[in-house]
């Protein structure tokens, strides 16, 4: 789920989507057959875009250009994510995407979405007192483009957050 500037999830949304994506993942690694069909039968037969998509949320954290320093508003939306992490009872691993606009080296944009995913999670374990141990960050740099009609947008300067 994408959450534009002025829309923030409620906590509730952001465990239950979570939640369905956990589930989704130990389904999908074979935890369990289901009806009769082997673990890879079900990857086959079941698009991964649509999985990815049911089960992240992407708000738009906001970041100064060239800064993986948070502001007071992307404290208050990481605020209501921390809530929802919460409400799944630790039941859940958050994987902490960074994303950056097309702007520079992509090898830059990588170590930069990487440090903001970092800094997200930082503020989640010392300010929010999340288990360190829930949360996993990776950087993605400018590779996962929302709309690439326009690759150097600051809408692309996101934290997007998915069952790991």
């Amino acid at each position: 789920m994408v959450y534009e500037d002025g829309q923030s999830p409620s906590a509730q949304d952001v465990a239950d989507i979570l939640s369905r994506g956990a589930s989704e993942n130990t389904r999908l690694r074979g935890q369990a057959p289901h009806n009769g069909r082997s673990p890879f039968e079900l990857l086959e037969q079941t698009p991964t875009k649509n999985i990815s998509e049911a089960s992240a949320v992407s708000v738009p954290v906001h970041f100064a250009f060239d800064s993986a320093a948070l502001t007071p508003q992307a404290k208050q939306q990481l605020d209501v994510i921390a809530e929802g992490i919460r409400l799944t009872e630790g039941t859940v691993k958050v994987v902490v995407e960074g994303h950056t606009d097309a702007k520079g080296s992509v090898h830059y944009n990588e170590n930069l979405s990487y440090r903001r995913a970092a800094a997200v999670r930082a503020y989640l374990v010392s300010a929010k007192k999340l288990p360190v141990k829930l949360m996993t960050v990776e950087g993605k740099g400018p590779h996962k483009l929302l709309d690439k009609a326009d690759p150097y947008s600051a809408a692309y300067r996101r934290v997007q957050f998915r069952a790991g």
